[in-house]
């Protein structure tokens, strides 16, 4: 049987690693600036705390801070403070503190009680709103000397590495790029250089690696960097799959390294008749309070569209439903009636011509999909999940793209994870990317992932982020 040698100590068990097998190795540094933001936040939480509990202030001072400093982590800032362009900064803060403050007026409306004095309330949301620009040049400056970061290597014997190198590159969420990657530090091991599978430990320790991410898929080259990591594995080394190192960083899956073992044996994809039980309660109760609020805009929209152009105000077009049952989706008409009458099936691009005027203002507010209320409503849709696609569009994608019809296990939704993180699909590179956004919100499904989702979804409608 074959053995590795741990600490001087033979193991019995073990493949051996053979000294010649080369690997292919890319370093790189991840900016980790979460946990600064994080104490931060709380410091600032804590003084008007203090001051509440032996100043005699309201408890409503903490409101506005409390609501800003949760929109900041729904839209990521904590992660991308450090690495994203200015301009997404910028929106990403001014988004936060407004919907910090709609939500906070929201609040003293239901329970004016709590309202505290004006000024008070206005200088606490200024304080909390001044709290990432503070930090932004001062966290990235220590990034740049090596604090708050990670070093990491991702080593793999075929052409995953690459390819992980480049997914990592291509584009994380909807500003297309990763903020926490920086540039490759200064390592013996330059960018697609292989070295000894014999070495990896001695790289690991002379580079100062805290995590390995293991870009492999054969099964054999697994063992024998499994038991080529293991010594430095029980000393504190961080080992990540490809897979899911990509998920943790991207919020989404990996669609090129899964195989079906992968989803057979990973955690998540978690259901019980209890949980679809109360999610049909909660979509039901949801969609009728959506219809019931936003009837007098749904009359106003109608008009809108039947004074703009000819044809229905309602857009009715089969889709593709739980477990591939299709069936009839409801929307407000935004494209002309003929809009395919002579090119046939095609998917929305930007700036497409075929849409109107009024169907240009719905489509960047998403208030088109509002009369899906009543699918969900019917039980073929529901409130969160993969968008519904059309049966030719599916036909067509299932056989260039590998694992699609396995976003059909979940019931498809009015919002999702890929529509609040991607744009519209308008290609199957599209449909690629939103894939790996639906597997990873099939995985991690739950009434906190779908609340996420919704306040993601508030967002767009309001700020007009839609596409």
């Amino acid at each position: 049987m074959a053995t590795a040698t741990i600490g001087n100590t033979p193991w019995a068990g073990i493949t051996a690693s053979p000294s010649k097998a080369q690997l292919k190795v890319l370093p790189h540094r991840l900016a980790r600036p979460r946990g600064a933001f994080v104490a931060a936040e709380l410091t600032l939480l804590a003084v008007p705390l203090l001051a509440t509990a032996w100043g005699g202030y309201s408890f409503g001072t903490l409101v506005p801070i409390a609501f800003c400093a949760l929109f900041f982590h729904i839209n990521n800032l904590d992660k991308s403070i450090v690495g994203s362009k200015s301009s997404q900064f910028w929106i990403d803060l001014l988004e936060s503190v407004v919907l910090g403050f709609l939500a906070s007026a929201l609040l003293f409306h239901v329970l004016p009680g709590l309202l505290p004095r004006v000024d008070i309330a206005l200088a606490a949301g200024l304080l909390i709103a001044l709290l990432p620009v503070i930090l932004r040049p001062l966290l990235r400056s220590l990034v740049t000397r090596g604090k708050f970061v990670e070093e990491i290597l991702i080593v793999g014997t075929g052409d995953l590495p690459a390819k992980l190198h480049r997914a990592l590159g291509r584009g994380m969420g909807h500003s297309k790029r990763n903020p926490q990657m920086l540039s490759p530090f200064e390592s013996r091991a330059e960018r697609g250089s292989a070295v000894d599978l014999a070495e990896l430990n001695e790289l690991v320790a002379r580079d100062r690696i805290s995590r390995v991410v293991i870009a492999e898929l054969g099964a054999q080259s697994r063992e024998r960097l499994a038991a080529a990591l293991l010594d430095s594995r029980l000393r504190g080394l961080r080992v990540n799959d490809a897979v899911d190192f990509y998920e943790e960083l991207s919020g989404k899956i990996w669609v090129e390294a899964l195989n079906p073992q992968w989803f057979v044996y990973t955690n998540g994809f978690n259901r019980s008749r209890a949980r679809m039980c109360l999610e049909r309660c909660f979509d039901v109760t949801l969609s009728l309070l959506l219809i019931l609020l936003a009837a007098p805009l749904l009359v106003l929209i109608a008009i809108a569209i039947k004074f703009d152009s000819a044809g229905p105000v309602l857009f009715r077009q089969v889709r593709v439903g739980l477990h591939g049952k299709t069936f009839v989706i409801y929307k407000f008409r935004s494209m002309r009636d003929d809009a395919e009458l002579e090119a046939g099936s095609a998917w929305a691009a930007e700036g497409d011509e075929r849409v109107t005027r009024v169907g240009r203002l719905l489509r960047l507010f998403r208030l088109d999909e509002i009369p899906q209320a009543f699918n969900v409503l019917r039980g073929d849709m529901s409130m969160v999940g993969p968008r519904p696609e059309r049966p030719c569009f599916v036909d067509r994608l299932a056989q260039v793209i590998p694992f699609y019809n396995l976003r059909h296990y979940l019931k498809p939704g009015i919002t999702g994870w890929a529509q609040v993180m991607y744009r519209y699909g308008a290609s199957v590179e599209d449909s690629y990317e939103k894939l790996q956004y639906d597997f990873y919100y099939a995985k991690h499904k739950s009434f906190r992932c779908d609340a996420a989702i919704l306040l993601k979804t508030v967002r767009i409608v309001l700020f007009g982020r839609g596409r």
